[in-house]
């Protein structure tokens, strides 16, 4: 709750939602990979060649190159609009917590806009906050509380009950819904579902670098299942790569919430 951290790609989520939002005809285009994209001097650079792509590719792919294009035909304004009204980076208060607030700065600069872009430049989340984000996105774009006691029983019975609070809408119905099916073509296509077997899990990973450590592995997703509403943020600091340090770390919590709601 008092932490926060550099989202890296799992911010490609909020680019991803300001492109449905402020400028859906991008995704009739198309972006081209050749593991570099120069801009002006500076270069952004990706792990891999990833060819020529559509916006849902350039997403499943966590393609820097074509969101450092796709930054540039978004504009600072518009991003920085869209992180404002969203509310990603503002701090959330429930059960007398108040989370730390994040950070997002659209430079005008295309090369740090594009970084920003990405989850890096000055970007900074706090899980807990980031966590109501991808919530919103399960829940159809309206943002709920959350809490941390959810009841106390005493002999008497039920003393205290949390109530479930539905936030202001982050997003349109309709850019959740691209948004649930671009993260669930993630897991199914990508990161494989046999790490959350009986669940529908919808996901980003990402790989935030750290200037003098080793990258902090992320991950941010929920459960596309009414029996199973879960939604869940993982940050393992100096740990490495999202896909293969933050998903066995998911796949073995989501596994034992599916355990207690079955039972």
């Amino acid at each position: 709750t008092q932490a926060t951290f550099i989202p890296g790609s799992i911010f490609k989520i909020v680019t991803m939602a300001t492109v449905l939002e402020k400028a859906p005809h991008l995704l009739e285009e198309t972006f081209t990979c050749t593991g570099s994209y120069q801009m002006g001097v500076d270069v952004v650079t990706c792990g891999e060649i990833h060819g020529k792509q559509n916006t849902k590719q350039a997403f499943r792919n966590s393609c820097n190159c074509a969101f450092a294009q796709i930054s540039e035909k978004l504009g600072a304004e518009a991003l920085q609009s869209y992180v404002d009204s969203c509310g990603v980076v503002d701090s959330v208060s429930f059960d007398g917590i108040t989370t730390a607030k994040g950070k997002f700065q659209a430079d005008a600069s295309p090369v740090n806009l594009a970084w920003g872009a990405i989850g890096q430049y000055t970007d900074l989340i706090n899980p807990c906050s980031f966590l109501t984000y991808v919530g919103a996105i399960a829940n159809g774009g309206e943002g709920v509380t959350p809490y941390v006691v959810e009841k106390i029983t005493t002999e008497d019975g039920v003393a205290y009950k949390a109530k479930v609070e539905t936030r202001d809408r982050v997003m349109s119905k309709e850019t959740a819904a691209v948004l649930k099916e671009y993260m669930r073509n993630n897991v199914a296509s990508k990161y494989s579902d046999s790490y959350f077997p009986g669940l529908n899990v919808c996901a980003k990973t990402g790989t935030a670098e750290v200037a003098g450590s080793n990258h902090n592995a992320m991950l941010a997703g929920f459960v596309m299942d009414e029996a199973y509403p879960l939604a869940f943020v993982v940050c393992v600091q100096d740990a490495g790569y999202g896909i293969t340090q933050a998903l066995p770390i998911a796949s073995k919590v989501l596994a034992e919430c599916k355990n207690v709601l079955d039972n």
